[in-house]
């Protein structure tokens, strides 16, 4: 019977982790919106598990004249920690950060944007203003 389990949980360990699919939006909205977008189109907004994630997602995203996309990271006020959404996981990585970030100027940073455009700032993270106008970054789990 253990042997069972293992196998039917390891299964459903393996779909879930390996069943989705990325998408983004060709038109820029706030963070709330683009949460809204990717619920309604997809699953949600993406939520990043570490490092080899956000690489693939960065290959993955195009290079737009707005290089910035929302993705499922927040937090309410200035001394909480940042939160993804959907699982509550804390991990930030250790390279996620442009430098220098998260900075919270003018201690209104709550929401997070991930760097799309050429250089060194390519993948890497910057604490932003939720009604600033971003494009979307999707999940699909099926």
């Amino acid at each position: 019977m253990k042997w069972t389990l293992i196998l039917i949980f390891g299964s459903c360990l393996a779909e879930t982790t390996l069943c989705w699919t990325y998408h983004y939006s060709n038109e820029t909205m706030n963070w709330t919106q683009a949460r809204e977008w990717c619920q309604k189109y997809f699953t949600d907004m993406v939520v990043i598990q570490n490092q080899a994630e956000n690489d693939y997602l960065v290959s993955i995203l195009p290079q737009k004249n707005s290089p910035y996309f929302w993705i499922g990271i927040t937090r309410n006020h200035m001394n909480e920690s940042w939160i993804w959404i959907g699982n509550n996981s804390t991990w930030i990585g250790n390279n996620s950060w442009a430098p220098n970030e998260p900075n919270n100027v003018h201690a209104t940073e709550f929401c997070v944007e991930i760097y799309t455009n050429t250089g060194q700032n390519r993948g890497k993270w910057n604490d932003e203003k939720c009604n600033k106008l971003k494009h979307a970054a999707c999940f699909k789990s099926t």
